[in-house]
């Protein structure tokens, strides 16, 4: 008997880079899997729109060739990754996810016996680019175009977040300054492009001269970059 049982435990078989751009003009690309294991690993790859992470309740629009195969030990496998559903939008990116699950491969006589196999989903955000917005300065750009306000009309306050530039901006965390006081906002969220997104208040500050937002902003390389705005 094999038990399978799916963990978010750290991957042995990696893809290069922490994130995709694709370019909407681009008829493919290539995507570079490797396994530093002493034993050979399967690999399973889909994407998802971010409603359903699962591999058999969706149709991706994307084509992944192979979408199925096998590492080798201390070997690679390059995936060639298509996008081939309906048009998108073409003044604003369009944000997916890659999945890649991985499991250990079973030797052939112990098929059979008792065993527990772990298997190691890893997933990844993917930024469908169109053509208008393929310039690396202007994606560099895109926190410029966060504006932040705080909004205590309704019975709870909020920060009032607006994102006017055509890119997701990835947040690995927001906080709230004033002096020494810190208020944590928001952790390991996407702004979306065009959107505006209420962060609720626990505290609100009485004296506002000295306010500002910190943003850690996670960029295309996947470096982050620390940003501070302020509040009007």
């Amino acid at each position: 008997m094999v038990l399978v049982f799916i963990a978010s435990a750290q991957a042995s078989v990696t893809m290069l880079g922490t994130r995709i751009i694709y370019p909407a003009d681009a008829s493919e690309q290539a995507l570079r899997f490797s396994n530093p294991d002493d034993h050979p690993n399967l690999v399973q790859v889909w994407l998802d729109d971010g409603r359903s992470g699962d591999a058999h309740a969706l149709s991706s629009p994307f084509l992944v060739i192979p979408p199925v195969f096998r590492v080798e030990p201390h070997g690679g496998q390059m995936v060639r990754l298509s996008y081939v559903g309906a048009a998108l939008p073409q003044d604003r990116e369009s944000l997916f996810f890659l999945n890649f699950l991985q499991v250990p491969a079973l030797k052939a006589d112990s098929v059979g016996e008792n065993q527990l196999v772990l298997t190691v989903r890893s997933r990844m955000k993917l930024f469908y680019r169109p053509a208008a917005l393929a310039s690396e300065a202007d994606a560099a750009r895109a926190p410029d175009g966060l504006a932040f306000s705080i909004d205590s009309t309704g019975s709870a306050a909020t920060v009032v977040v607006d994102n006017s530039s055509a890119y997701h901006v990835v947040v690995q965390q927001a906080t709230l300054l004033q002096g020494e006081q810190q208020q944590a906002l928001a952790r390991a969220t996407v702004i979306s492009p065009f959107q505006q997104l209420r962060w609720p208040l626990t505290r609100v500050p009485v004296e506002r001269s000295d306010l500002r937002m910190q943003l850690r902003i996670v960029n295309d390389f996947g470096a982050e970059v620390v940003r501070d705005y302020p509040l009007h």
